[in-house]
This record gives C-alpha cells, sequence and structure tokens, in this order.
C-alpha cells in the first residue's frame, strides 16, 4: 500500500497533466500503488476544481491548457493545513503532509500570516496516529470515551476527522447504539483495533460532506431559519458565509437583508444569532427563537448570582 497521501498524490498527477502529459488510470494505479477507484476520485477532484482543464479518452486523461498550481490551494487551504501541523506537530515521517506540500505552506507563510481563535491542543500523538490508521484502513475500534459524568466505552467505526468550532472531532457510526456520533477527539482516552473491518456507507459519507457545526444530526429532517439583518451590519454577511447553507434571500432599499439557512438542529444558530444581537431579528422558526431567549435569561441569571 503506498505511503504517500492523497493530497501528495493528487498534486503529482495534477502536475503532469499540466506539463500535458497523457496519463492513464491502470497506469497511475500501478504507480502509485492503489485501486482505480482512488485515482478515478483523484481525477475527479482535479475536474471538480479546474473543470475543462484535461480531456478523457477511455481511461486515459490530458491537460488541453496550462494552469497555475498556485491555484490548487487558496488562502483558507493553507491556513487549515498549517493550523493542522502545528497543532499535531506533524512531521514527514507521519506522512500525512509531504515535502512538497510542506514546502508549499511555508513558502505561503512569506505572504500570509494566520491569527486564529484558540482551539484544543491533541496530546496524545500516539491515540491520533491509531486514529488516523483506523480511519485509512477502515477498521473497526473500541474506545474509551469521556463522556459529562463518566467514561463510556464504544464499538465504533471512524470515517473522518472534521474540524470544527476550533475542536477536532472524529464522526462515525456508534456499532452499539447505531446512530452517527461526532466525537471529540481530546475527550477520547483509550483506542485499540479489533479484528474486523468495516464498509463504509455512503449515506454517512454524504452527512459528513454537509455537516455545518457540531451539533448537526444525521438524517435528520431540514429546517430553514429566516434572519433579518439590519444594514448596520448587513455587509459582515454578504462577505462571509457564516454556515455553508448561508443565502441572501432578499436585499433590501434601505440596506437591510433577509437570509435563510438550512439546518437540522436549532442549536446550529445558537452562537451565532447571539454574536449579532441585536442588529439582527429571527423571522422564523419561533423555536429557535425561544432558545436564545432561554439561553439568555439563563447567561443573566448567572450574572446576577455572581455578583451576590
Amino acid at each position: 500500500m503506498s505511503q504517500k497521501s492523497s493530497l501528495y498524490r493528487t498534486i503529482e498527477i495534477l502536475k503532469e497533466l499540466n506539463e500535458g502529459k497523457k496519463l492513464c488510470v491502470s497506469y497511475l494505479a500501478l504507480q502509485y500503488d492503489v485501486n482505480k477507484r482512488t485515482i478515478q476520485r483523484d481525477l475527479k477532484l482535479i475536474n471538480e476544481i479546474f473543470g475543462d482543464f484535461m480531456t478523457k479518452e477511455g481511461e486515459c486523461y490530458q491537460g488541453h491548457k496550462k494552469i497555475l498550481l498556485q491555484e490548487l490551494l487558496h488562502a483558507t487551504d493553507l491556513m487549515t493545513l498549517a493550523n493542522i501541523a502545528k497543532l499535531f506537530d506533524i512531521t514527514n515521517k507521519t506522512s500525512l503532509i509531504s515535502i512538497k506540500t510542506d514546502a508549499l505552506i511555508k513558502n505561503s507563510m512569506s505572504v500570509y500570516d494566520f491569527k486564529s481563535r484558540p482551539f484544543e491542543v491533541i496530546k496524545d500523538k500516539e491515540l491520533l496516529k491509531k486514529l488516523e490508521h483506523a480511519i485509512k484502513f477502515k477498521k473497526e475500534v473500541i474506545l474509551k470515551y469521556q463522556g459529562k459524568y463518566t467514561i463510556k466505552e464504544h464499538i465504533y467505526h471512524p470515517y473522518k476527522i472534521i474540524f470544527l468550532s476550533e475542536n477536532f472531532y472524529v464522526v462515525g457510526e456508534n456499532i452499539k447504539t447505531g446512530y452517527v456520533e461526532s466525537l471529540r477527539v481530546s475527550l477520547i482516552k483509550e483506542l485499540e483495533y479489533t479484528s474486523k473491518n468495516f464498509y463504509k456507507h455512503q449515506n454517512i459519507e454524504n452527512f459528513i460532506h454537509d455537516i455545518q457545526t457540531p451539533w448537526t444530526r444525521f438524517e435528520a429532517k431540514k429546517t430553514v431559519v429566516k434572519l433579518y439583518v439590519y444594514q448596520e451590519v448587513a455587509k459582515y454577511f454578504i462577505l462571509k458565509k457564516y454556515l455553508p447553507t448561508q443565502k441572501i434571500a432578499e436585499k433590501f432599499d434601505n440596506g437591510d437583508i433577509e437570509i435563510h439557512y438550512h439546518i437540522t438542529n436549532i442549536k446550529e444558530l445558537e452562537e451565532l444569532v447571539i454574536k449579532w444581537l441585536p442588529n439582527i431579528r429571527i423571522i422564523e422558526p419561533k423555536a429557535l427563537a425561544d432558545m436564545v431567549r432561554e439561553v439568555l435569561l439563563n447567561k443573566l441569571n448567572g450574572l446576577y448570582k455572581a455578583k451576590i
């Protein structure tokens, strides 16, 4: 099995295509010691990013125009990679980030300086490596997880590690309960492999692709949230998507806007709404307004108690 990361492999394939070489799936699978489906996914990713950059003939592909390789990773991608490398103290020995990708990150630091909010530090590097290995090779694991009051044991199929709200989560299927769960990586106390491997379910992979916050629920019905944003802060919502599903539904003559989100859990918008009050108003659903009101009252009661 190839020890080169998928990112490294994709960049290498892209560079060869960019040089005008004709590349065939069978040849690439042999070269990188992976199956044909893996190479096809790499080529599909390249096609999604660069559109009509290459042509296809049978199982072979060829780039028909030059592109700038700098387009491969945008500033936000570089920031994420740089933060992951720093957070986990990743070296080339781990094979997660290739030498060339690491050089790309370091070179970008001469132009960019990323200042992000504090996030947790993963101290148990060996546990993290075992988790990465389990994800890569689809290994079932038994893990001990620190719950609110006790440490619980889970039989778990880990799919992917994701970064949300300044924390790292592993998303996968809890075999005992049958639920898809997001677990904080830093709260995993022990992890061991079982003798079993598992097959990934497409509906779970689709869910991971669509996750917006740690509170996104698997296979839950989506709710439309409508917010009225006053012109004083409307520009910030126009410039930045606070959740991937954010859409500007209407712009008003006075500069106000109406924005919509699709969520599976009203807690997904709790922090955002509280942050922008009183410059936004909840149009619907009422349940979100009720929850925000309750949260604010609890915070206010806590403040009064603290003064006594």
